[in-house]
């Protein structure tokens, strides 16, 4: 596929490398061709398989976030529906899928938090990437009613070939929730161009996708999904634009974070819950919050010739 990068672009100082090596050709813009930004030209697998072999989570989802994800799921699914998490790390997410009272999970890890994950006495994790997945529940006639990423897309790749492979893997009906950065979103292009600061969300070769809320409805089009709900996570970037800047003073992120989780508290200690709720899908339309949770379902092709 032949990639082309418009308006601003990234590169060299702008970003910033978790790696050690570096790829001093690669730039951070918006793609054309693919309807959202993106890094350019992309790692080779060579280098990826390098820097994720030792992978650590920099920043795993909140007990609290864990829990409001997971009851999202519940309430779409039946205790006994089928569950795969994808690279489900240590098996967090499992677990408050478990608490919420669902019992038929997977999970695949085929990094370094396998040996940790396939421990769990609940769930069935298999030590498989999507493509040897793919074929694992072509062989064993095995599918999903749901599929579950949590900050997967952002790593990889052609995301969009990566979607509609996983359409394999759900059942007729089926549903696939994952969770993305927001990436580029509104209030954090107040913020740089308000400070100048250098775009913080760019981290190198973790994030190499950067999807929002502007672009993802056509990207999932592309792969061949029809969304529906979209919510996010508390917009973060509230913070920054009211002077709790934990960009340029990361000792404020503690701070920020402890009032984020009172906000939401709030809601959930006198049973207003839904109306959190009904505040974070409204902020979609928006195009606010620092991570977007997006349920689908595959486009059901006709079988029917056109008359």
């Amino acid at each position: 596929m032949e990639h082309k990068l418009t308006g601003q672009l990234y590169s060299g100082n702008d970003l910033a490398w978790r790696s050690k090596d570096k790829m001093h050709d690669l730039k951070v813009g918006f793609c054309e061709t693919c309807g959202f930004h993106h890094a350019y030209p992309y790692p080779d697998n060579e280098f990826l398989s390098s820097y994720y072999s030792q992978y650590v989570i920099p920043f795993p989802l909140h007990q609290e976030e864990m829990y409001r994800f997971a009851g999202i799921v519940r309430s779409i699914m039946r205790p006994d529906s089928s569950i795969i998490d994808i690279g489900c790390g240590k098996g967090e997410m499992l677990r408050a899928l478990r608490e919420k009272g669902l019992n038929n999970l997977y999970g695949t890890e085929f990094g370094s938090m396998y040996d940790t994950s396939k421990k769990l006495e609940f769930a069935t994790i298999l030590p498989y990437d999507i493509t040897q997945l793919c074929k694992w529940s072509s062989d064993k006639s095995k599918t999903f009613d749901c599929t579950v990423l949590i900050n997967v897309f952002e790593h990889v790749p052609e995301p969009v070939s990566l979607m509609r492979q996983l359409k394999s893997i759900i059942s007729p009906g089926g549903t696939l929730i994952f969770c993305v950065p927001n990436d580029f979103n509104r209030l954090q292009l107040i913020y740089l161009n308000k400070t100048k600061q250098k775009p913080w969300f760019l981290s190198l070769p973790d994030h190499l996708i950067f999807f929002n809320l502007d672009t993802i409805d056509s990207v999932m089009t592309k792969a061949g999904y029809e969304i529906v709900r979209k919510t996010v996570q508390y917009p973060l970037e509230l913070f920054l634009l009211q002077g709790d800047d934990y960009i340029s003073e990361p000792e404020k992120g503690r701070i920020c974070h402890e009032k984020r989780i009172a906000f939401e508290n709030s809601f959930r200690e006198t049973g207003a819950e839904s109306d959190l709720e009904q505040l974070y899908e409204g902020f979609t339309g928006m195009g606010i919050g620092r991570d977007m949770y997006i349920i689908a379902k595959p486009i059901l092709q006709s079988n029917k010739n056109p008359a």
